[in-house]
């Protein structure tokens, strides 16, 4: 329980008003968790008006935001995809860890009466002038992100053109966005989406990038195209800088699961596509913050039973600051038919290796259903989000870690 009376609620608008909520009768379930254990908590709660959200392929992040008590989910499912309600699955949700319920802070673009302008600084937005997303990631990937200190969730856009045929009336105003762009963010304070001109060249996004949060530098991280370029922003400065990082860059592509070190400065990337790193090398990467630079720490054992394929499609990782280890849950199985390699592996930073044999996932949850997850270390679990693509099936579930 620890962490959970130290909370006090903060000024938040709209939907995510009077966060954080009590603490419901699961979470003590949750505290009673043995290490290595799991728990199917169950649906959430629907929202009142919106229902429940809805499974997304390939977003293995639902960002944290610890003063709210849940996470955020984000990012397209299939493609294209309208829900029954008539609008865009572009929609932003919220995970309320609390109360195990659902809040929906975005429904998505209404096909039938979506109507915008572009805004004196040139991207979409309503009659306000404020912006507005409008399928701006075809998927989530690793791509989004909460900003502790400005209350804000982030993304990076990976637009996919999936959109066309719901929302045809969109060819009328669209331009493309400036080149001196910030990420896209949801302002918990006002409610409201923003996205702002910058004084800088921005870099391009695209299918399968890497964007993380590094509160103790006061930055954003962003790889593009598997590491090939590193990039940082300043949201003080409101600035970009390119990195031009020492060492060897990733030996696969786009689509990597990725998670920070605050410990040690740290980010860890691994098990991206296109290409995948070959078979019997290593597939987990770190890039040092303080050295700008790339390592390939070849470390003792692999995991995933040495498969070096482990995207954002069939795995979360996340950093577990209780135990000061790096989590790589490979939930999934999705094309890899003939071999289950889900299970939680656990890598170990001061010793340089991960464990000998993961943590096995229990069979239900192992079934091939998209999954989103975030670890919470005031609870010291992570959980998954467990969900047929674009459907409202999902369920969540929370496994207290060890290390092995």
């Amino acid at each position: 329980m620890m962490g959970w009376t130290l909370l006090l609620a903060l000024a938040q608008a709209g939907p995510l008003e009077g966060l954080p909520s009590g603490p419901g009768p699961h979470v003590a379930r949750i505290a009673e968790l043995k290490d290595g254990e799991w728990l199917d908590l169950g649906a959430p709660a629907p929202d009142p008006k919106w229902g429940r959200a809805r499974g997304r392929s390939w977003t293995s992040t639902m960002p944290f935001a610890p003063e709210l008590r849940g996470a955020f989910l984000f990012g397209e499912g299939v493609h294209g995809y309208v829900k029954p309600d008539g609008r865009y699955m572009d929609d932003l949700w919220f995970y309320d860890a609390a109360a195990h319920r659902w809040i929906c802070v975005y429904p998505g673009a209404d096909t039938k009466t979506l109507a915008l302008t572009i805004n004196a600084d040139g991207f979409e937005a309503g009659p306000d002038g404020r912006p507005v997303p409008v399928a701006a990631q075809v998927h989530g990937y690793a791509m989004v992100e909460y900003d502790v200190e400005r209350r804000r969730f982030v993304m990076m856009p990976c637009p996919g053109g999936y959109e066309k045929k719901a929302l045809p009336q969109r060819a009328g105003w669209l331009k493309p966005a400036p080149p001196d762009a910030s990420p896209w963010f949801f302002e918990t304070s006002s409610a409201a989406w923003n996205r702002v001109r910058t004084s800088t060249l921005a870099p391009k996004s695209g299918f399968g990038d890497v964007l993380l949060c590094l509160p103790a530098r006061k930055e954003y991280f962003f790889a593009r195209g598997g590491g090939k370029e590193v990039w940082f922003f300043d949201p003080a400065k409101n600035a970009w800088r390119q990195a031009k990082p020492s060492g060897p860059p990733p030996p696969f592509g786009i689509e990597p699961v990725a998670c920070v070190d605050p410990k040690r400065e740290r980010v860890y990337v691994g098990g991206g596509n296109y290409p995948v790193a070959p078979e019997g090398t290593n597939a987990f990467w770190i890039y040092d913050l303080k050295a700008d630079a790339w390592i390939d720490p070849k470390p003792k054992g692999a995991p995933c039973r040495g498969s070096t394929r482990y995207t954002t499609l069939n795995a979360t990782m996340v950093y577990d600051s209780r135990n000061d280890a790096v989590l790589l849950l490979r939930h999934s199985n999705h094309y890899d038919k003939n071999e289950d390699l889900t299970g939680v592996y656990v890598y170990d930073p001061e010793t340089n290796a991960w464990a000998a044999e993961g943590f096995p996932l229990p069979e239900k949850l192992s079934k091939t259903k998209m999954k989103n997850g975030f670890y919470d270390a005031a609870q010291n679990a992570v959980f998954l989000h467990s969900a047929g693509d674009s459907a409202d099936n999902g369920t969540i579930w929370a496994f207290r870690p060890r290390r092995p």
